[in-house]
């Protein structure tokens, strides 16, 4: 346990009751691309490379506008392609953009930090957003049959409590809400896909594969 999580804990167990995640029944990747823009804006990719998503949208919505994409990872690849295109931010070292981030997005990385990371990386990513800079953070929704997965895939992976991690997420001054949807695996067939959802279905689980946190910054 952190010492942010135990300083907070009490406080946590109150504010998760209130924590309801919304459902997406529709297409996730409208809803994701309809929750932030990215035109004119000033973007770290938190766990970036050229073949994110996040930076093949930032180009395709700043042609001939102002923004401005930052990115930082810590593999070998990654990082040499970030600083030969001049785009490598040193996020837990370097202070220069300090309260100046409109937005800053982890996508399918939250999952694989330590508490003591996710501690780290909640206070900093803080630091660095604008007065009211948006924090997206997604991971694999795992309350339903994608457990099994979760830990299958990945002996990095490391679970999520979504209530409780939302509320973990205000007492570092963020207000959140908790979006999960995604209705199919993309690494799988179309049977399968519809086999898994059939079954969480069945069981009483919702049939989702993402979880999604939208929190900004208030304080």
């Amino acid at each position: 346990m952190s010492p942010s999580y135990q300083k907070a804990y009490h406080k946590i167990k109150a504010r998760k009751e209130g924590v309801r995640p919304k459902p997406v029944w529709g297409s996730w990747g409208r809803f994701y691309d309809r929750l932030f823009a990215l035109k004119d804006r000033l973007v770290l990719d938190f766990g970036s490379d050229i073949e994110a998503p996040l930076y093949q949208r930032f180009q395709s919505e700043n042609r001939g506008g102002k923004g401005r994409y930052m990115g930082y990872d810590v593999g070998d690849d990654a990082v040499s392609w970030l600083k030969q295109n001049g785009y490598f931010y040193d996020f837990y070292n370097d202070d220069s953009q300090i309260g100046s981030f409109d937005l800053i997005v982890a996508s399918q990385v939250y999952e694989h930090l330590t508490e003591v990371e996710r501690e780290g990386f909640l206070a900093r990513a803080h630091k660095l957003l604008s007065g009211s800079g948006l924090l997206i953070v997604d991971a694999p929704y795992i309350a339903n049959l994608n457990l099994i997965e979760f830990f299958k895939r990945d002996r990095s992976h490391k679970p999520l409590a979504l209530e409780d991690e939302a509320a973990y997420f205000e007492t570092f001054g963020f207000q959140v809400d908790a979006f999960i949807g995604g209705r199919t695996a993309p690494y799988r067939s179309l049977w399968w896909n519809l086999w898994r959802f059939a079954g969480n279905i069945a069981l009483g689980y919702y049939p989702f594969y993402v979880v999604l946190f939208y929190a900004t910054k208030i304080s």
